[in-house]
């Protein structure tokens, strides 16, 4: 493959050029900011550690920057981009790369805003680790963050560029401010750190707010339940219940939580009726999930 680099943020200009040829315009409302910073491009590249058994999934391409880096180390590379006119210059930008699957399509445009089917059909293919690594888009990232969880075959480690609250969000313990659903969710099945903050001066156009880098690395050994993909969705729509009205404790939102898995009303013990959901850590969430699904299975058939 060539190795014939983009110079940084310089180099910029050319692409400007080669946008404004086409006529496209960065939209905010789809946060498509365009990460500059080479060195940083090599060092999100770098943590993930993809190798050549490796399959890497990246969404939101722009103009492969961080395409180019991947490939150079990975077996495939799966590019997903909404934007023809952006995907059109990155594959021009990067014809040399022969391991890298160009995907025209919305990262979630799979049935219920799920994944892209060829995610998951590459995904369930893939033979040595599965590795997501992305510039996100902001406006899709905690529902993207989301779906991953709930994929086939879940990916043994992801290192995303996310809007620096939702990358606090991510790694956030349970009695911290920002924990929350997407927190129990994806900690349920990922150890989450950040890993570095990113300053909106590298991007262009530049954003509002400071970017994080988040690795999400799959445990091990999962819990009963989460190992399988039903389990995880349906485990992701009592969390979702549960977080529907954080304002409500466990006495009404565990009931709101069950009704969406069309099970009954659960029985809490005392201890729990007065709490939130924010007050419940990512094995608790499990535990009282499960406990949900056992009540409903052991209930006499027409109580």
């Amino acid at each position: 493959m060539s190795d014939d680099r983009p110079a940084g943020r310089d180099s910029f200009s050319r692409y400007r050029e080669q946008l404004a040829a086409v006529g496209f315009r960065p939209s905010s409302s789809r946060g498509q900011n365009f990460l500059l910073d080479q060195t940083l491009h090599r060092w999100i590249a770098s943590q993930a550690n993809a190798g050549a058994a490796d399959t890497v999934v990246e969404v939101g391409v722009g103009l492969g920057f961080l395409t180019r880096e991947l490939a150079a180390t990975a077996g495939n590379v799966l590019a997903v981009e909404l934007e023809p006119r952006l995907l059109d210059i990155a594959r021009r930008e990067l014809q040399d790369c022969t391991n890298i699957e160009w995907l025209h399509a919305d990262a979630l445009s799979g049935p219920g805003r799920s994944l892209a089917p060829r995610i998951a059909e590459v995904a369930a293919a893939c033979r040595g680790r599965l590795l997501v690594v992305a510039n996100l888009p902001y406006s899709v990232s905690g529902p993207l963050l989301a779906e991953l969880v709930q994929l086939g075959r879940l990916p043994d480690r992801a290192v995303v560029l996310v809007q620096k609250e939702l990358g606090q969000r991510l790694a956030a313990s349970v009695g911290q401010d920002l924990y929350g659903g997407l927190s129990g969710l994806v900690q349920s099945v990922f150890e989450a750190k950040a890993l570095r903050d990113v300053s909106p001066s590298v991007f262009r156009p530049r954003p509002k707010v400071w970017s994080s880098v988040v690795r999400l690395d799959r445990h091990l050994e999962l819990p009963e339940g989460l190992d399988e993909e039903s389990g995880r969705r349906r485990f992701a729509r009592f969390v979702r219940g549960l977080f529907g009205q954080r304002r409500k404790t466990l006495r009404t939102t565990s009931a709101a939580a069950a009704a969406a898995l069309d099970l009954p009303s659960p029985s809490l013990p005392r201890s729990l009726l007065a709490l939130r959901a924010e007050a419940l850590s990512p094995e608790q969430l499990w535990r009282l999930w499960r406990d949900c699904e056992q009540q409903a299975r052991d209930r006499p058939f027409g109580d």
